[in-house]
């Protein structure tokens, strides 16, 4: 039989307060009770106020490195539009945590410190890598490069940056600014952002802001990991000629298929990348290709010397399953306008011209499905006189080519890595496979600064402040990734975002007695969240009284 529960000793409800204290307040600060020493070990407000003068003979109260620091923290704790920062900041007790007023955080000194990382942002980014580098081992000689783009609702008309252009949000109507990040390859930290005019595109880009990145983080030598924009010909030879050492996929096609072709399903199965189930996800081979500048027309490639590329051929499990589901879509979609054509319209109307007629067939096989043309035997209008009375008449003619298919079937899941990587003995074949499959750092970082820092919305106006709190938002996403990188090395199941979700119900309680003594503590803090300090290695500078097991 269950035992009845009486209660607890006085716990019967009452409607009237019982007066013990003459006031008391709560500030929810959760997520910043982990938040504030990794600010701190990153050494944030010190870096920034190093690097943006001091204006306190001006009357300047709060520094920018003040500022910024609690504008990071904001990012990670509770993403809101800068006008609702100062109301944040009081909710959340940043005079208690920080030291700063919530009244000195108004529009007008958010905006003066935005347009002061701006200003100076290349040297608060130079001292933030080299400090990561020097307290968290990070060593940036391998990196990963990728980007991304920012769209912004409003005209922005006189914004340098800020720019139609090909969107990944597929809000093309929209303007945006590119993102170009590079990610350690280890801890999947981001070491460097560059902003970038939103109209470019990718394969523009890339060299140059390798080439930035590699002269800004003080590296002689880099390993840069790349993606299709990177791959081009002409950024291959520019690459190369520049001493950048890179790996990365490159377009399926000339100087390439026949390197693909050539590979059999034998030499495939002698170097086999399985899952954790054993099963066969990835299959790979190497051959040798010359790439010349004769290969491409870009006069980006003119002065740059030829080079022999080691190229994996690497077969796809799940790419394999796609280009062929994709391949049996667009046979249809062909088969069924050829037929259309052919069959219905045709010898009616305008397809009574023969020229009209074949730009319409040629017209099928614009954009994604002009690789099918050779297997339909490049279909053809021609003119036939079939009929009783010899009258000449157009006519459809197009064949599936069994062997143009065939080698189709056999490139399913096939693809290219180039790499100037030469030495097969410092760097063999596996390992440069197995770099290919951390594409995934710098993903990663991307989807955190859209979806955990929300860059957006953007509320601002003036170029300069936008690049300023994109500045912000990186140095937030730098945290949150090396939160995660600290987290992994204790537990490799465990996220940035549980480790902050676990400090979510801490409130910093401060008032005063009836008899006058005034008191202040943190709320809900168990042995479970300053243990964590601990194995974070965050129990320093004013955490350092948890650094003490007995705590």
């Amino acid at each position: 039989m269950a035992r009845r529960f009486d209660g607890y000793p006085g716990s019967e409800f009452s409607p009237v307060p019982v007066r013990k204290f003459s006031y008391i307040r709560d500030y929810y600060i959760g997520s910043l009770y982990v938040i504030k020493p990794l600010l701190e070990l990153i050494g944030l407000r010190a870096i920034v106020d190093e690097a943006v003068p001091d204006y306190s003979d001006r009357g300047q109260i709060v520094s920018t490195g003040e500022v910024t620091e609690i504008l990071v923290a904001n990012r990670l704790n509770s993403p809101t539009p800068l006008v609702d920062v100062e109301a944040w900041a009081d909710l959340c007790g940043i005079q208690h945590m920080f030291g700063v007023d919530p009244k000195r955080l108004n529009d007008d000194r958010l905006a003066r410190a935005l347009e002061a990382l701006d200003e100076h942002q290349d040297e608060i980014q130079t001292k933030l890598a080299f400090r990561l580098m020097k307290e968290f081992g990070l060593g940036a000689d391998e990196v990963i490069w990728d980007t991304t783009a920012f769209y912004f609702e409003g005209d922005y008309d006189e914004a340098e940056l800020i720019k139609f252009g090909y969107s990944p949000d597929h809000r093309s109507d929209l303007k945006q600014i590119k993102l170009a990040m590079a990610v350690d390859k280890e801890s999947g930290v981001p070491m460097r952002q560059q902003l970038i005019e939103g109209r470019l595109a990718d394969q523009k880009i890339a060299v140059e802001s390798l080439l930035e990145m590699k002269a800004k983080l003080g590296k002689s030598h880099i390993l840069v990991m790349g993606d299709n924009a990177v791959g081009t010909i002409p950024n291959l030879l520019r690459l190369n000629s520049e001493g950048v050492k890179f790996i990365a996929p490159c377009p399926s096609d000339v100087p390439f298929r026949e390197a693909m072709d050539s590979v059999s399903q034998e030499e495939f199965d002698r170097n086999v990348w399985s899952d954790g189930k054993g099963e066969s996800r990835f299959k790979y081979a190497e051959r040798r290709v010359l790439i010349t500048p004769e290969m491409t027309t870009s006069p980006d490639a003119k002065g740059t010397s030829p080079f022999t590329a080691r190229v994996l051929i690497v077969w796809s499990e799940s790419k394999a399953r796609l280009d062929r589901e994709r391949r049996e879509t667009y046979m249809r979609r062909v088969e069924e306008r050829l037929r259309d054509i052919g069959e219905m319209k045709l010898n009616r109307r305008r397809y009574k011209d023969k020229d009209y007629a074949q730009s319409q067939v040629d017209k099928i096989f614009e954009g994604p499905t002009c690789y099918l043309k050779a297997v339909y035997s490049h279909p053809r209008v021609v003119e036939v006189h079939d009929g009783p009375d010899g009258q000449a008449a157009l006519k459809l003619e197009y064949g599936v080519d069994q062997e143009e298919l065939r080698k189709l079937e056999r490139r399913d899941g096939v693809y290219p890595v180039v790499t100037n990587l030469a030495d097969g003995e410092e760097y063999p074949l596996k390992q440069i496979f197995e770099r290919t499959r951390r594409k995934y750092q710098v993903e990663r970082p991307m989807r955190y600064m859209k979806s955990r820092v929300r860059v957006r919305p953007v509320f601002l106006h003036k170029e300069e402040r936008v690049r300023g709190l994109a500045l912000v938002c990186f140095i937030a996403l730098i945290a949150y990734c090396l939160l995660e990188h600290l987290a992994k090395k204790h537990d490799r199941k465990l996220t940035s975002h549980q480790v902050l979700k676990k400090y979510v119900s801490i409130t910093y309680t401060a008032g005063q007695t009836l008899n006058g003594e005034r008191f202040a503590t943190v709320v809900n803090v168990t042995g479970e969240h300053m243990n964590l300090i601990r194995r974070l290695g965050l129990a320093r500078g004013s955490y350092s009284k948890l650094a003490d097991d007995s705590t």
